[in-house]
C-alpha cells in the first residue's frame, strides 16, 4: 500500500485503530490510459505472431 500512496494513486487516512483509503481518480486515470496503450501494443504483436504462425508464407 506505501507504493500506491508513494506514487498518488491513494491516500490514506488513519482515526484509531482504522485507516481508510481515498482513491486519486485523475491519477488513475493516467495509469488507465497506460494500461490501454500497453494492452494495444500486445494484441498488434500476438496478432502479428498468430498471423505468422497460421500463415508463415505471409511475411
Amino acid at each position: 500500500m506505501r507504493t500506491l500512496e508513494a506514487n498518488g494513486l491513494i491516500r490514506t487516512v488513519k482515526s484509531g485503530r482504522v485507516r481508510t483509503c481515498v482513491l486519486n481518480r485523475d491519477r488513475l486515470s493516467l495509469v488507465e490510459d497506460w494500461l490501454a496503450e500497453q494492452r494495444r501494443i500486445w494484441e498488434e504483436r500476438t496478432d502479428r505472431l498468430e498471423r505468422l504462425v497460421t500463415d508463415p508464407e505471409e511475411t
